[in-house]
């Protein structure tokens, strides 16, 4: 199994990990989270999908705005955390 660690592959034979291919976090409204990095973005450039799936899948958004993690070579999109419903405040009794 391989492990990359920045620039070293922990577990194999080759000692450089391949180039990384560019995935880009987006959603149109402002995006934030424990683990999202600059709370308030609308968007963010990581080098790894594995990286990318798990930052939006653990950020949140605005009700009824997606975020989506997009492969910025091919335009494809890998991920789409779903739209949330607006909350509903209990009635009054």
């Amino acid at each position: 199994m391989e492990i990359c660690n920045g620039d070293l592959c922990l577990g194999s034979s080759r000692r450089k990990c391949p180039e990384p291919v560019g995935y880009r976090i987006r959603s149109n409204a402002p995006i934030w989270g424990a683990l999202w990095p600059k709370p308030g973005e609308r968007e963010l450039e990581v080098a790894h999908r594995c990286v990318a799936v798990s930052l939006a899948a653990k950020s949140r958004t605005e009700p009824g705005a997606a975020i989506q993690v997009i492969h910025v070579d091919s335009g494809q999109v890998v991920f789409q955390k779903p739209t949330e419903p607006p909350r509903e405040l209990p009635a009054a009794a």
